[in-house]
């Protein structure tokens, strides 16, 4: 029978391990998409055998609820950093839905090779991560409630709950079409900088709620 500090040895080399091949994948991942790299390559980067990760996930699939977990930590901590706060005292609506489309987009890109995978394996199989990605929703539609809400002497629409639910779709789609599948997308021949992009965003989402 193994002593309780053996257990805890064995425990901590498991989540070492771990570690080692979420680290490995995360590398692997902004080299090419998560459908195209194999289980061999991920254990040659994590420096283990292949029955290591097989012993932990089952399958590569078994990855993505460690990726979608990873993502939604590294998004908690950027909602209660400094970036995400912030200061739209005194600031028009315009400009505010500038600054919240530049903030939003940098917290997108900086994790677009973490949430690609998990994107095009959700649209594959919505059912097992669906509560995930509903909280996310939630957040962003509460987010979009609170602007409202905070600029509503400026907004005209008349329905606040219908245009936040707008305006949520809205800015989440078109940050996945092109942080997350810029690549593989038409362009439409749009010779934007990221800065500009989001300011075309802001202006486009402004028009609506005044319009």
């Amino acid at each position: 029978m193994k002593s309780q500090g053996a257990r805890k040895t064995h425990q901590r080399r498991s989540e070492q391990t771990r570690d080692a091949l979420l680290t490995a994948l995360e590398a692997l991942l902004h080299e090419k998409d998560f459908d195209d790299i194999s289980v061999n390559e991920i254990a040659a980067r994590a420096g283990v055998s292949p029955a290591s990760i097989y012993r932990r996930f089952d399958k590569k699939e078994g990855f993505i609820p460690v990726l979608l977990e990873l993502y939604l930590k590294r998004l908690n901590e950027w909602a209660a950093s400094p970036e995400a706060s912030l200061d739209l005292e005194g600031v028009p609506l315009r400009e505010a839905l500038k600054m919240i489309a530049r903030s939003n987009w940098w917290q997108l890109t900086s994790q677009a090779h973490i949430m690609r995978a998990i994107h095009i394996y959700g649209r594959k199989h919505a059912q097992r991560v669906e509560h995930e990605f509903k909280g996310m929703e939630d957040a962003m539609l509460a987010s979009m409630k609170a602007i409202i809400t905070l600029y509503a002497h400026e907004v005209t629409q008349q329905d606040h709950g219908k245009a936040a639910g707008m305006l949520a779709y809205y800015l989440n789609n078109i940050y996945i079409e092109r942080g997350l599948f810029r690549d593989d997308s038409p362009d439409w021949e749009l010779d934007l900088s990221d800065e500009e992009f989001c300011d075309q965003i802001a202006d486009f989402a402004y028009g609506y709620l005044t319009l």
